[in-house]
This record gives C-alpha cells, sequence and structure tokens, in this order.
C-alpha cells in the first residue's frame, strides 16, 4: 500500500529572492555613526530592571566574533567584552530603524514583480517575469546590493532561489554581504546535507523530536517514513516537512494590497540621454506589463515610470488616468507621454535601466471600461 501526500507542482519557471538586511539594527547604528565600524556594537532591550538587565537584539559581527548574538544576556555579553574598551551598547531605536527600513525597502520594490514584506529586515521577491533565467536573476540580485549599498548604506545577503523556502536558506549561507542561488535542477541535493532546522518551520522543539526519531539532516528528513512523519506531526505539517526536504515549496510572494503592482524593469543596451533612444525598449516593456495584467484579469488605472541612471540615482513619475482601463494603447500612451515628461524635467541625465509600473489595479470581472473603446489616456 502506498500513500500520496498532494504536494507543489513543478515550481521551476519561479524565481524568488529572499533579500535580508544584515546584523540590521546595530547596521543602521554603524550608518548613523560611521565610527562605530570597527567597534563590537550590541543594540539591546533594556528591561529597565537593573542597568544590565535584557537581552541583545542584534550584534555586529565584531561582536559575535567574541560570542555575542541575539539572545544573549545583556550580562553575559557585557562580560564577554569586558576587555575591550571600545565595545558599545546602546538601546533599540525603532523609529529610526524603521525609516531606515522603509527608505531600503522603496529601493528594492522597483526590481520585482511582487515585493512581500515579511519583517523590518527582510523581505521575498518575485522577480519570474523580468528574470529570463538564474544568471539573468543573479545579475538582478548584484543591481540590488548595488542599489540599497549605494543610496542606503546597507550591506544585504540574497538568496535566489525557485521558491521562498530554499531563498530563506540560500541568504542564510554567506553572510554578510552575500549571494547564494539554488537552481531547480540540484536543489535538494544542495540542501540535502544541512540540519533540519535549516527548513524555515521546524523550530527547536520540532527538530528535537526529529533527532529522537533519528532525523538529523534534511537528507534524513526525504528518507524518512511517511507514515510515520504523520502521525508524530500531523498531515498537514508532515506533508510541508515532507515536501521542504525535497526541495518543494509552492507558497506564493503576496503582497499587500496597498502595494500590488506589476511593473518590468529592462536595462538599456547602451545608457540614454533622451526619450527617443528609449522608445523601443519602453513598447516592449509595456507590452510585458499588460500581458501580465491581461493573464491576470486586472485592469489599471495608475501608470508609472521609472528611470535608474548611471549613477544608481531613480527617478519616478506616474500618472492616474480618469477610470480604470484595460486597453494597451491607453497604457502605452500614458507610458511615452510620461517617459517625456521625465526626460523634459530631469535635465542631462544617462538612463541605465528603464521600467513601467501599473498599480491601482482591480479585477475586470468581464466588464469593460470606457477607455477600452475610446483608446486614451484622456
Amino acid at each position: 500500500m502506498s500513500m500520496i501526500i498532494e504536494g507543489p507542482k513543478s515550481n521551476a519557471s519561479r524565481i524568488i529572492m529572499h533579500v535580508d538586511f544584515d546584523y540590521f539594527f546595530a547596521q543602521c547604528e554603524e550608518i548613523r555613526r560611521p565610527e562605530l565600524h570597527s567597534k563590537p556594537v550590541v543594540v539591546c532591550v533594556f528591561s529597565g530592571r537593573t542597568e544590565d538587565s535584557g537581552v541583545v537584539s542584534t550584534a555586529n559581527y565584531v561582536a559575535r566574533k567574541y560570542g555575542v548574538k541575539s539572545g544573549t544576556p545583556i550580562r553575559v555579553a557585557k562580560s564577554k567584552l569586558a576587555d575591550i574598551s571600545e565595545a558599545v551598547f546602546l538601546p533599540l531605536d525603532s523609529v529610526y530603524y524603521s525609516k531606515v527600513s522603509e527608505s531600503a525597502m522603496s529601493i528594492i520594490g522597483p526590481y520585482a514583480d511582487r515585493s512581500e514584506h515579511v519583517g523590518i529586515d527582510e523581505c521575498y521577491l518575485d522577480v519570474s517575469e523580468r528574470a529570463a533565467s538564474f544568471e539573468a536573476a543573479k545579475s538582478l540580485a548584484q543591481d540590488i546590493k548595488n542599489d540599497i549599498k549605494k543610496q542606503a548604506q546597507l550591506t544585504c545577503s540574497i538568496g535566489v532561489a525557485p521558491n521562498k523556502m530554499l531563498a530563506k536558506i540560500a541568504s542564510d549561507l554567506r553572510k554578510p554581504d552575500g549571494m547564494t542561488v539554488i537552481e531547480p535542477g540540484n536543489a535538494a541535493e544542495f540542501i540535502a546535507g544541512m540540519d533540519v532546522d535549516r527548513i524555515q518551520g521546524i523550530g527547536p522543539k520540532t527538530s528535537e523530536r526529529l533527532g529522537e526519531l533519528g532525523v538529523k539532516t534534511i537528507r534524513d528528513l526525504a528518507k524518512f517514513d511517511l507514515f510515520r512523519l504523520i502521525e508524530e506531526f500531523g498531515k498537514k505539517t508532515a506533508a510541508y516537512m515532507h515536501n521542504a526536504s525535497r526541495g518543494m515549496d509552492d507558497e506564493p510572494v503576496v503582497e499587500a494590497g496597498a502595494r500590488q503592482q506589476i511593473m518590468r524593469i529592462a536595462t538599456l543596451k547602451s545608457d540614454a540621454t533622451s526619450s527617443a533612444e528609449m522608445l523601443h525598449d519602453l513598447y516592449e516593456i509595456c507590452q510585458s506589463v499588460f500581458r501580465t495584467a491581461t493573464d491576470r484579469g486586472l485592469s489599471f488605472k495608475t501608470v508609472g515610470i521609472l528611470l535608474i541612471l548611471d549613477n544608481l540615482h531613480n527617478i519616478t513619475r506616474s500618472k492616474s488616468l480618469k477610470v480604470h482601463s484595460s486597453n494597451f494603447e491607453s497604457l502605452h500612451s500614458a507610458a511615452r507621454s510620461i517617459l517625456d515628461e521625465a526626460m523634459k524635467e530631469g535635465g542631462p541625465v544617462k538612463v541605465r535601466r528603464l521600467g513601467v509600473r501599473l498599480s491601482e489595479l482591480q479585477s475586470r470581472k468581464g466588464q469593460n471600461t470606457i477607455l477600452d473603446f475610446m483608446g486614451s489616456a484622456g
């Protein structure tokens, strides 16, 4: 007798990134006070009971060399750094960290088809529509890293993989300031020798119980009897772990409704100094985002243009239509008008990458809009 757990379909066509800002709170403090870069920096959650009560929230990599890490009691952290006179212990500054996060996330957003913020210092990006291959995605990830470093002074580690679970694992492998790509063909083998707790959702208690069952590595988990796994953890959890051990995960990248958008960004063959030089690329990008909107049954109301310059600065402009539209000509006409205006306003610039964004999306539900018949941006 055999049993089949229905799991994810092949997601070889998906390309997902996990972007993780390195030692974020401590790195924010280094940005604010550059002289801290070479010193042990420990950001703490002080309980207020005594001067040393509380725990470490984040430590930079200088402090980590002395065994100080997240969750370490402040008293213990201070004892580990007792001989380091330049060690700095700082309280959390949530307002400041949020501002840095918002700035960095706004830089990342235009690079993705969809983005999902899962914390102040991490997000998932679905780049399946704009990256034709994992090699192209690797180049895109490097662009993201460079842009965040230049504009927000932050380093980040990025994992590129066919699903969220693998991307999360990948981003953690070469910290800080690292990048790891896991391609579909070798995903299962890539993670096989890792400890089971590398799989997101397998916490200390589950990991301990799996260890008691003789399951130490992801390879062990992949070979473990499925019926026994279900007996121990229930069908839903067992199915997740069973599929994850084989590098499979079908959880989508879901962005908040307010941020819902469709965007594609392309690198120009050569830097452009006028809108005329970008018209061919603009037309192709408009076709791409229009096809995506059509495939999803969505109409749009706002059309936006993103220009990434040779110095990595961004220019963004947008225009709202009078009503929602699902007409290509209204999209292309609006995009061309915005591009012309942006290039005139910006003065002499060199454009390296061009993007088109559709936002204020809504389901068409089989209904045409006025602009479908008029074919104009209004």
